[in-house]
């Protein structure tokens, strides 16, 4: 069985597929694929579970990063999806545009050299599969505040 501590050394960076510029010329679907399950999971296992994570402080919202990652790592996705809600009330959006390059993955300790976890990539697979499962976020105590907002 191999070194947990070491698989980053072992798996590198995967990227979901890009669809061609062919293909992306003639709609407006997604550029990227989504990851499945065993490629979440692997790329999820990469993370070093940093002591003072630099991907959560980085980012915006301050999501708990590492611990949605272990639980894909470990396949629970509904967990996973409950987590990231807790933090981030769109991460189904922010997976697609937030510039991770330049926050959660570019403050992730494997930048430097052995590519970063692909955080965004998952992040999108974590909502986008849970809500396939029929999961659906907890708006039970969510209060109006009478404002409204426009995307």
């Amino acid at each position: 069985m191999p070194d947990k501590n070491l698989q980053f050394l072992d798996i590198p960076r995967a990227e979901p597929a890009k669809a061609p510029v062919e293909t992306r010329l003639r709609n407006f679907r997604e550029i990227y694929a989504q990851f499945d399950a065993g490629s979440a999971a692997q790329q999820a296992g990469r993370c070093l579970a940093c002591g003072n994570p630099f991907c959560e402080w980085k980012c915006p919202v301050h999501n708990y990063i590492p611990n949605w990652l272990k639980l894909i790592e470990e396949g629970n996705l509904l967990e996973a999806a409950e987590l990231s809600h807790k933090t981030n009330s769109l991460p189904e959006v922010c997976g697609r545009i937030c510039p991770q390059d330049r926050l959660c993955e570019g403050a992730c300790t494997l930048n430097d050299g052995l590519g970063s976890v692909t955080i965004g990539a998952i992040e999108k697979y974590i909502t986008d599969e849970a809500l396939k499962a029929g999961w659906k976020p907890d708006m039970s105590n969510v209060q109006p505040t009478g404002r409204r907002v426009a995307i």
